[in-house]
């Protein structure tokens, strides 16, 4: 299991090191994105717009990372105690809705990997209660 610990100890780093590199646009993501629909995303954001690239940055790094979790090259648990991508799958949700017009496929690695965390949630809540009742 030694092996199994230094690579997903590895993975774990690289993503971290992902994350960390676009700290900006994951702040412009939390606090400054503010659209209701794609036809706003583009009104405000389209183009060549730092703020473009700031969401296909943050969208790319969790559409990667579920990639990762699906194929079982990280256990979620791990992965999850480091990443949450909920809030920003909130911030996203209509426009990438918007963007699947044309792009049927775009981001549901995405949008996987945040079902995934609401379930690790629920479960983790529900073991919480169980252990705390025992």
């Amino acid at each position: 299991m030694v092996l199994k610990d230094v690579v997903t100890s590895d993975i774990l780093i690289k993503l971290y090191n992902i994350y960390d590199s676009h700290r900006d646009a994951i702040l412009w993501f939390l606090e400054e994105l503010d659209v209701d629909s794609y036809d706003e995303y583009i009104q405000k954001y389209g183009g060549s717009s730092i703020q473009r690239s700031y969401f296909i940055a943050v969208c790319g790094f969790f559409e990667l990372s579920g990639v990762i979790v699906s194929h079982r090259m990280i256990d979620p648990d791990i992965y999850f105690d480091m990443f949450n991508p909920t809030p920003f799958w909130n911030k996203a949700i209509s426009t990438v809705e918007g963007m699947r017009k044309k792009r049927p496929h775009i981001y549901e690695n995405f949008e996987m990997l945040n079902n995934k965390r609401l379930g690790w949630t629920k479960k983790r809540e529900y073991d919480k209660k169980k252990i705390s009742r025992d």
